[in-house]
């Protein structure tokens, strides 16, 4: 059978079953934005890994590399702030084609230093290669969290509140900017939002942070592959459902302007199911409304969009209440 056959999250849940030993100090393995090991003195260290390719995330003629640098960064950063944690440093390995000028390469770990630093991340090592073609880009964060703090995709019950920071859809939007502008796309200033949401976008360490220490958030998960895709997710792996109002779905000045059909039921099921926003989703109890509202602000609202339900379904309604029919949740490898 092809991976292509098979799909992302089935091929990781078989995974996950085949290494299931587990060690003393392993505290979450495979199934959630980082694992989870416990350290000394009662904090969980994070660690996270991810790979941007040519062709496949990005394409050179679309983004610069130090954008590039930026963005392998900022995804591995989101998957921390989801945790409720905070950086500490990072690995970086790079594969390249023997013709690449030296200046890619410098701009490349010139983006990912200046992200390094807006965050407190440091570079700590890494590795380079020879490839025969595309570009690859792996970086692996690791964070740390006080243990009480730390924040899972489980915890959710029925009753709590789904909340998401920032705006939906950008990112789906910039993307299909690029495909249809290239590059020109990023000197056009009426594009210029969402096309840096989709090349460099921001990770929401502080209202994640936040989230932990206060402990407001049951359960949280970053919207790396569409809305509807990591809602179910995260509901999954807390044997609960949810009901999202898509109207209540914070989109942005631009993404209403520029995409034609952003009232309509395509323009939302394009939105919830664009990925790459890497805004963080997460539940928590209702009492907890007025605390969570301190954390919005003008530049990362974050905003009430539905419910934990008992039941294991995820639906998303629309007009008068009515369920949305969404195909495709978001994006899967396979």
């Amino acid at each position: 059978m092809k991976l292509k056959e098979i799909g992302e999250d089935r091929i990781i849940k078989e995974l996950s079953r085949e290494f299931s030993r587990r060690h003393r100090r392993l505290v979450k393995g495979i199934g959630d934005d980082t694992s989870v090991t416990l350290q000394a003195g009662g904090r969980h260290l994070l660690a996270t890994t991810d790979i941007l390719i040519e062709g496949t995330h990005f394409k050179r003629g679309w983004t610069t590399p130090y954008l590039l640098g930026r963005k392998a960064l900022s995804i591995s950063l989101s998957d921390v702030a989801a945790m409720g944690g905070e950086p500490l440093f990072y690995l970086v390995s790079v594969a390249l084609p023997p013709d690449t000028e030296k200046q890619f390469l410098d701009e490349l770990y010139r983006g990912l230093s200046d992200c390094g630093k807006e965050h407190g991340a440091v570079l700590a090592g890494g590795n380079t290669a020879k490839t025969k073609g595309a570009v690859m880009v792996a970086t692996t964060l690791f964070g740390e969290a006080p243990a009480q703090e730390t924040v899972y995709r489980s915890g959710a019950g029925p009753g709590d509140v789904i909340y998401v920071t920032g705006c939906i859809g950008d990112a789906a939007l910039g993307l299909r900017l690029l495909k249809k502008h290239g590059g020109a796309a990023l000197k056009r200033t009426a594009f210029r939002k969402p096309v840096m949401r989709q090349l460099d976008p921001s990770p929401r360490m502080s209202v994640g942070r936040s989230l932990a220490r206060k402990r407001l958030a049951t359960a949280m998960i970053d919207v790396s592959d569409g809305l509807v895709l990591d809602l179910k997710r995260l509901c999954e792996a807390g044997a609960v459902g949810a009901v999202i109002d898509a109207r209540r779905v914070p989109l942005s000045a631009e993404f209403k302007r520029l995409f034609p059909a952003a009232g309509t039921t395509d323009g939302i099921r394009r939105a919830l199911t664009g990925g790459e926003d890497y805004e963080l989703l997460f539940s928590a109890p209702e009492k907890a409304a007025k605390k969570i509202s301190a954390l919005s602000s003008r530049d990362v609202p974050v905003t009430p969009i539905g419910v934990i339900t008992r039941s294991k379904d995820v639906c998303v309604t629309f007009t008068a209440g009515r369920p949305l029919k969404i195909s495709r949740a978001g994006f899967e490898h396979f």
